[in-house]
């Protein structure tokens, strides 16, 4: 065996490390796998110097679970109910002419993902199916943020009419 690889007990507590972040059993087996892939690629690249493979591995696994953490604050992933009557005809969105004061108004209440996918879908004009292949989200939640997002283009532009 090469000293730099990994054994079956090393691998083990590598795993335990990785249930203790994640909590879930699955997601700890993506952790480890993803830092041992790492590790070998690392390995093959020729770089020898590493003096502890446990910490360097123990180091990918942790550096990976941030990132992921990270990734579910900034994008949290919302259910819906698949049975749910969503309206998603595209002539609602389209028809609603929105000037440039109520959609920098509008602009300024949406979070991130919710600006991605209007940008996405009513600016670049992609399908529904090639916005969620695009931005990497189910379409499920694809059509649920959509209908959010119509129901408060019609709430501003009500309210900016009552005002005005």
């Amino acid at each position: 065996m090469h000293p730099q690889m990994l054994d079956e007990g090393q691998l083990q507590s590598l795993f335990q490390y990785a249930m203790v972040l994640s909590q879930h059993r699955d997601d700890a087996y993506d952790l480890l796998q993803s830092a041992v892939e790492s590790y070998l690629v690392t390995l093959k690249r020729g770089k020898t110097d590493i003096d502890n493979p446990l910490a360097y591995v123990r180091t990918l696994i942790r550096n990976r679970y941030i990132d992921h953490y990270r990734h579910r604050e900034r994008w949290p992933s919302e259910s819906f109910e698949e049975l749910a009557v969503y309206d998603i005809s595209p002539v609602d969105l389209e028809q609603l002419t929105i000037d440039s004061q109520e959609l920098e108004d509008l602009w300024g209440q949406l979070s991130l993902e919710d600006r991605d996918i209007l940008y996405h879908w009513a600016v670049l004009g992609y399908s529904t199916d090639e916005a969620c292949a695009l931005l990497d989200i189910p379409r499920g939640t694809f059509l649920s943020r959509i209908h959010r997002l119509r129901k408060r283009c019609r709430m501003i532009a009500n309210s900016q009419s009552r005002q005005e």
